[in-house]
């Protein structure tokens, strides 16, 4: 039962007012607004102090209060009474102090201390009372944080709250953590930092439990019954050896993890994450392979035609002896496709949202892949999902996802990643420009378009008045300074004129390509040497680390600028220093969150209030075992003791 917040003594309409502007409508509204922070207000020993330390002392005033309101800042100074000893203590504006406190008033004070000068400059003065150690802080509004703690005290010491224990107690026993009541009591009325630790570690667990229920749940909802996928392993192995190259130990291991997803008696979801020029696509190829085998269909959706060509023209060269069709908005006879594809004519069906029209039938879908899932809604990804009957997908993302993230969204154990590059891949140089040296950009860019090379030249907007880089200035500023065919590429123009565009680009070596993030996925150009992204401060170190990868796709020498116009040193740094894409994930999650990684659609689930995705991964192992442990128990669905768990499963499960 709810209860409102004006049932509770000391709670009048001006305190009301306030509290439902802050969203805060019931007992439990407020109860569920934790503190922003603590002031410790715990005594220190004088004599173990250093100079200009900050200090918390308590004791009696022993002279009244003077106020000196002449000087340029207002300054009240009193004596008090400290472990048998006279200190000073200085106010600056505090007028009202000698109208609050008198002799020998008990005080608390909290400040820097003077050693020579044997005072105190104080930040806080206040009356001492008891338990007033820790004084939890809240920021609601202009309601002072005592008022809310005793607001808080009366719901708890007048029962006025129901709180429910959502975590069994198999496993408050085993981590020793306290029950869901104690640790609100403990968060919101502390009688030390341990109980706020205390009730912190058990909010964490009890964030992650349930991240981890939703998603097993889904999981589980997910796995439509199938045979096991039987294929012939001496024809995979044979297509395998004939390959101009050998697979990477990663490729391979991932390679062998889909395999292993193709035994199990249900349709699977993998994330294949690789990093910029790891081979991640011919690990989907070699994916493909025991659905040729079967006759069954394949689907690939990738988000931009730009892309699915590529997909469609690599395919066609590895897979000579498949049917295999591109489904796009431009492609021509589009009906005939789609009827083809109705008919099983085609084994694999490449395209972009094309694919998840109504009127597009398959024959017998199998395998759906992915690319670049986080460009997809969910609700798009799940109409192509709803075409196949058996729900084996495989995902992909070139944009590596930090670990904790990829297994909140996939699960710890259907992730596969692909670090190592092929042999052939050379390593770019990158380099951090400030705007006022960027005519070593300009003599880097002379020499490759003299090598008979490819650049592309990278802005965050096509023109705006917030960002001075952008398609318009920037084409100006290059042939200003360069001498070379200049091809433009942005969102705006035509599918037309983004092609005829790519393809002059393509087909003259020594030319440059202008170009908004568009080119982030699906540039494939081995003589593309340099590329020089603009504004920087504009881009997360993943993206930019995307876009470096359009370069050093051969054994030619490549290089990276990255120009800011802000001190932006620090962090461009960082991509100076590192090729490695999961470590700039990482600084990119602590700095701009799940978003950028999942979309703010399938990372909305991620906003925890203590729970964080990076320290707190032992945690979230944890609790993935437990919840586990919990679903393999027979009664899990029945027993009126997991009650609230399977209602929650129930009201939160989205397949």
């Amino acid at each position: 039962m709810e209860i409102k917040l004006d049932q509770v003594k000391g709670v009048g309409p001006k305190l009301l007012y306030t509290f439902r502007n802050n969203s805060i409508w019931s007992t439990y509204d407020l109860i569920l607004r934790y503190p922003k922070t603590y002031q410790d207000f715990s005594i220190d020993q004088i004599n173990h102090l250093k100079h200009k330390e900050k200090i918390t002392v308590s004791g009696k005033i022993t002279t009244p209060i003077k106020d000196n309101p002449y000087a340029r800042v207002h300054m009240a100074s009193f004596h008090m009474e400290l472990f048998g000893d006279q200190i000073e203590v200085i106010a600056f504006n505090r007028p009202y102090l000698s109208k609050q406190f008198f002799l020998n008033d008990e005080i608390v004070v909290q400040g820097t201390y003077q050693l020579y000068k044997h005072q105190i400059i104080a930040q806080t003065v206040i009356k001492k009372e008891k338990n007033i150690e820790i004084k939890p802080i809240y920021h609601i509004g202009d309601i002072h944080d005592k008022t809310v703690t005793n607001i808080v005290k009366t719901i708890f010491d007048e029962d006025l709250v129901q709180i429910y224990e959502t975590i069994p107690d198999v496993f408050l026993d085993k981590y020793q953590m306290p029950k869901r009541m104690d640790a609100y009591k403990m968060i919101h009325l502390p009688k030390s930092f341990d109980e706020i630790k205390q009730a912190k570690r058990r909010f964490k667990y009890e964030e992650a439990f349930y991240l981890q229920l939703k998603l097993k749940a889904e999981l589980k909802a997910r796995q439509v019954p199938r045979d096991p996928i039987a294929y012939d392993i001496d024809q995979i192995k044979a297509f395998i050896s004939e390959l101009p190259y050998e697979l990477t130990n990663d490729q391979k291991q991932a390679v062998n993890d889909i395999y292993k997803d193709y035994h199990r008696p249900y349709g699977h979801y993998r994330l294949i994450q690789g990093d910029v020029g790891s081979g991640k696509t011919l690990v989907t190829c070699l994916a493909t392979l025991p659905f040729l085998q079967l006759h069954k269909q394949v689907a690939l959706m990738a988000p931009t035609e730009l892309l699915a060509t590529q997909h469609y023209q690599y395919f066609k060269t590895l897979l000579k002896e498949a049917n295999i069709c591109l489904l796009t908005g431009k492609t021509k006879q589009k009906q005939l496709v789609k009827e083809q594809i109705k008919q099983g004519v085609y084994d694999i069906v490449i395209g972009t949202h094309a694919l998840i029209e109504d009127d597009v039938v398959f024959h017998d879908l199998s395998l759906i892949i992915i690319d670049e899932q986080h460009k997809f809604g969910v609700d798009t990804r799940n109409k192509l999902i709803d075409k196949s009957k058996c729900n084996d997908v495989i995902f992909l993302t070139a944009t590596p996802i930090p670990r904790t993230l990829a297994m909140v969204a996939f699960g710890e154990s259907n992730v596969s990643i692909i670090k190592e590059k092929p042999m052939h891949r050379k390593k770019v140089d990158t380099h951090y420009l400030i705007k006022k040296d960027i005519h070593k950009l300009y003599e880097a860019i002379d020499q490759k378009i003299k090598n008979k090379e490819h650049v592309f030249v990278v802005v965050p907007a096509i023109s705006s008045d917030k960002v001075d880089d952008n398609i318009d200035s920037v084409y100006q500023e290059l042939t200003l300074n360069i001498s070379a065919p200049i091809y433009v590429l942005h969102g705006k123009q035509s599918k037309e004129e983004q092609e005829s565009q790519m393809e002059k680009f393509m087909y003259n070596p020594g030319s440059i390509l202008l170009a908004t993030t568009m080119i982030e996925v699906g540039i494939d150009i081995p003589t593309a040497t340099l590329i020089a992204i603009y504004a920087a401060e504009h881009f997360g170190l993943s993206q930019l680390h995307q876009l470096r990868g359009r370069v050093g796709r051969s054994h030619l020498p490549s290089q990276c600028f990255v120009i800011s116009q802000k001190e932006d040193i620090e962090r461009l740094e960082i991509l100076t220093k590192t090729d490695d894409g999961f470590k700039l994930s990482e600084y990119d999650l602590i700095q701009r969150g799940p978003g950028d990684f999942l979309g703010s659609e399938q990372s909305g689930y991620l906003d925890f209030k203590f729970l964080d995705l990076i320290s707190d991964y032992p945690i979230l192992m944890e609790a993935s075992k437990n919840v586990e442990w919990l679903m393999q128990q027979k009664d899990f669905y029945t027993n009126i003791k997991y009650k609230y768990l399977q209602r929650y499963i129930k009201n939160n499960i989205k397949i």
